[in-house]
């Protein structure tokens, strides 16, 4: 949880002195930490995925509709973890092995309302293979 909240405070302070593009450009600068990072990195603009450290064919992906594996809408959850600075529990697949897991995705705004960082970590597999 700990390293979520760094890695996501770390790139909100990146938008917030260089704008969404600085946010964009440092996802994938090797000098970065967030390239190489074990844990799911993403940048929202209005629901939108403007950056994501691991799974980049979901870039321009709205989130305003897209559900999890518990078919309920997953962007109202995120906002209430940024406006709490908390988590937001999603059920998702994992990037490389496919297995379902609860994401505990911690959630900021690096400029609210609209720019949105989320930090998502799998802790352990709760849900089947």
């Amino acid at each position: 949880a700990a390293e979520a909240q760094a890695i996501a405070a770390q790139m909100s302070e990146i938008i917030r002195c260089g704008g969404s593009d600085a946010g964009i450009a440092a996802m994938h600068d090797p000098a970065q930490p967030f390239g190489s990072s074990r844990l799911g990195i993403h940048v929202f603009e209005n629901t939108i995925i403007v950056a994501d450290n691991r799974e980049p064919e979901l870039i321009a992906t709205s989130y305003a509709e897209v559900q999890d594996l518990t078919e309920e809408t997953m962007w109202p959850r995120i906002v209430a973890a940024a406006d709490a600075k908390g988590d937001a529990m999603l059920k998702w697949y994992h990037y490389d092995t496919e297995a379902v897991y609860e994401y505990r995705c911690y959630s900021e705004w690096a400029v609210a309302p609209s720019v949105l960082v989320m930090v998502c970590r799998c802790p352990s597999q709760t849900f089947g293979p």
